[in-house]
């Protein structure tokens, strides 16, 4: 699907300086992952600053930006590209067609899969081969489902979504629902369309009540051989690596990637827009607010060592008894000097 440069322009009512050699633009794309053809936008200095390291063909800017002589086109915009958002991704959105039937005439299913009753498979979909769709799942437009996979009972999984072969989703998760993306214009809290999608690789297994956001621009990856437990938040954009494990409650906020072989262990909770690296094993119930290097292991809030951690909590737990010795040694002190 491509759009047309003129009706952007229209719509954000902006100027357009630079190359102007593209009438038409294949998808809006994050800045680092845009391709030739691709459109992005730059709304802050950490962005503005690597212009040219983007391979967008269109770069939304705001105005007074100091323009480098690039081969590319630049859309120039009154106000701060972020607050135009919502504008930018509806203008992006794919329309869903509306459901006609349980499942759709277009929708193409494989040999020997298996669909139970009260599911719902929409325009466009692929179902592969061998493929076990349980009672009450939701299967929405442009799905695509690998040879071998098992969709269980009221699993959702929304529009354009890709699962490699040989996934387990789990009862109750929710693969695609819209990231939390809002911005606030005129005080308001507009929501952000989030228009990407989920990607999984094969071998994927996703647990009970686990949430998947869509990207907001771009893809959530989970790659091949990764196993999610039970009632974990991935948000939008994500890329967890390679054969990585994810424990019970963990949350992971948006643009974080994982690395392959890392662990998360339960109530984990990792911020958003950071790296772990690989080889990773971060333990239960700790607070990730910063990039990891690869081949740690790290636990706690602050997050130190994992052994220092342990330190830390064992010399906690001896807090009393130092407590209660130091009053002694005080009411010692105080004897004598009388």
């Amino acid at each position: 699907m491509d759009y047309k440069v003129s009706d952007l322009v229209a719509l954000l009512d902006c100027e357009i300086k630079g190359v102007l050699r593209l009438e038409r633009i294949s998808n809006l794309a994050p800045f680092f992952q845009a391709e030739e053809g691709s459109i992005t936008f730059a709304s802050d200095e950490k962005f503005i600053k690597k212009i040219d390291e983007t391979k967008a063909s269109v770069i939304i800017v705001p105005r007074g930006v100091c323009l480098p002589e690039l081969n590319k086109m630049f859309l120039i915009v009154d106000e701060n590209p972020r607050i135009l958002m919502p504008k930018i991704l509806n203008f992006f959105k794919r329309k869903v067609k509306k459901s006609i039937k349980m499942i759709e005439d277009s929708a193409i299913i494989g040999e020997n899969s298996l669909i139970g009753p009260n599911v719902y498979i929409g325009h466009s979909c692929i179902i592969g081969s061998n493929v076990n769709i349980m009672p009450g799942a939701v299967i929405g437009e442009g799905v695509k489902i690998g040879d071998n996979s098992i969709i269980n009972g009221n699993v959702v999984i929304r529009e354009f979504c890709e699962l490699g072969k040989n996934c387990i989703i789990q009862p109750g998760a929710v693969i695609g629902s819209d990231g939390f993306g809002y911005v606030k214009v005129n005080g308001i809290n507009e929501k952000i369309e989030q228009i990407g999608a989920v990607i999984l690789g094969d071998n994927v297994e996703i647990g009970a009540n686990t949430t998947v956001d869509r990207g907001a621009i771009g893809n959530t990856i989970i790659k091949s051989n990764t196993k999610i437990d039970n009632l974990v938040q991935i948000a939008h954009n994500d890329i967890i690596g390679e054969n990585c494990l994810i424990i019970s409650q963990v949350g992971i906020a948006g643009s974080t990637e994982i690395g392959d072989n890392t662990i998360i262990a339960g109530q984990a909770g990792i911020g958003g827009h950071l790296k772990i690296g690989k080889n990773v094993v971060i333990a239960a119930k700790s607070g990730v607010t910063g990039n990891i290097q690869d081949d740690l292991q790290v636990s706690g809030f602050p997050l130190v060592a994992h052994r220092e951690d342990m330190k830390i909590k064992s010399a906690i737990r001896k807090l009393p008894n130092t407590y209660k010795k130091i009053k002694e040694i005080e009411k010692t002190l105080k004897s004598m000097i009388k």
